[in-house]
């Protein structure tokens, strides 16, 4: 793996691309543009495609049914080692899960500070203090940025900073 100048690597552009192409498939679907990967020893897991706005189910969130995936993919629901990519910022409820599950790494595209796990003012991905859940996964944003920003803004149903 090289780094680029923004600390991203190759492989970070690679899984995120992949979550560009999901993140589409969910607009196209009326949906907020997310998509999210977990990977785990270099292979895709488990994927998921924002489905809140145009479907039934209030937890559709992208890197909620990413986690799901990849525990149904591997028979274990903690994902160790694994590392959760997405277009945009994980909420709270997606930290939550995240945190649950034992991601160890994050890596987003674009900062949702009003409901963001890690920009907000309630970081609940980052927090250590949350000393009962398992340890905050690191973090590594920006990757992408301006692709997963140019997703946000073509989408005119868009429903400001949530994930």
């Amino acid at each position: 793996m090289h780094a680029n100048e923004s600390g991203a690597t190759t492989d970070h552009e690679q899984y995120m691309r992949r979550c560009i192409e999901l993140a589409q498939i969910a607009q196209s679907r009326k949906n907020t543009p997310v998509g999210s990967v977990v990977v785990i020893d270099e292979v895709i897991v488990g994927e998921g495609i924002e489905e809140v706005l145009a479907g039934t189910n209030v937890t559709g969130h992208a890197e909620v049914l990413a986690c799901q995936s990849a525990v149904h993919q591997t028979g274990n629901k903690l994902l160790d080692g694994a590392s959760l990519y997405t277009t945009t910022e994980p909420c709270f409820m997606c930290s939550y899960v995240i945190r649950q599950c034992g991601i160890a790494v994050v890596v987003f595209g674009l900062d949702t500070p009003i409901v963001g796990g890690v920009t907000s003012s309630m970081p609940i991905l980052t927090d250590p203090s949350l000393s009962d859940w398992m340890p905050p996964p690191r973090i590594i944003h920006g990757v992408l940025r301006n692709e997963c920003q140019k997703l946000k803004s073509a989408n005119t149903g868009y429903q400001g900073d949530t994930a």
